[in-house]
């Protein structure tokens, strides 16, 4: 079980946007890169995902920009996370078809309950927890 890269980075990309303000406003493609080194043609990819599940919505011209499809609080990061890369799995243990062994296995209920660990953990934590986590943190 891996969070990839471009799961980190969409979170990141995300994070970025609100702290920009895309919460309530477009914002360009190159503050967000400003913000988060991330490359563009990395990021554009990771933006179109997000803009397929309406996460994100993108507008072009003068002012257009990224800017979040949802309120923060509607956005956790198990969605980003499985947009990105699909359910984290547990190396294909823990369910049933998935392993010969399943039966006999005196484990696979310790990988299922990571994953539904993980992925309650992720649900739980949303764009909006993120914000309120980095103010706490960089209050003086």
């Amino acid at each position: 079980m891996k969070i990839t890269t471009k799961s980190r980075y969409a979170i990141r990309a995300i994070y970025a946007l609100c702290m920009l303000g895309g919460d309530k406003h477009p914002v360009s493609i190159l503050r967000i890169l400003e913000f988060e080194d991330i490359s563009k043609k990395y990021l554009e990819q990771i933006f179109t995902k997000l803009k397929h599940v309406n996460i994100i919505i993108g507008s072009r011209g003068v002012g257009g920009g990224y800017m979040l499809a949802r309120n923060p609080n509607q956005i956790n990061l198990k969605e980003i996370v499985n947009t990105m890369d699909g359910p984290l799995k547990t190396e294909d243990c823990g369910a049933e078809g998935d392993c010969r062994n399943f039966s006999s296995c005196a484990v696979n209920w310790l990988w299922a309950g990571l994953e539904k660990a993980c992925d309650d953990y992720l649900e739980k934590i949303t764009i909006a927890d993120m914000m309120k986590q980095s103010a706490a943190h960089f209050a003086v």
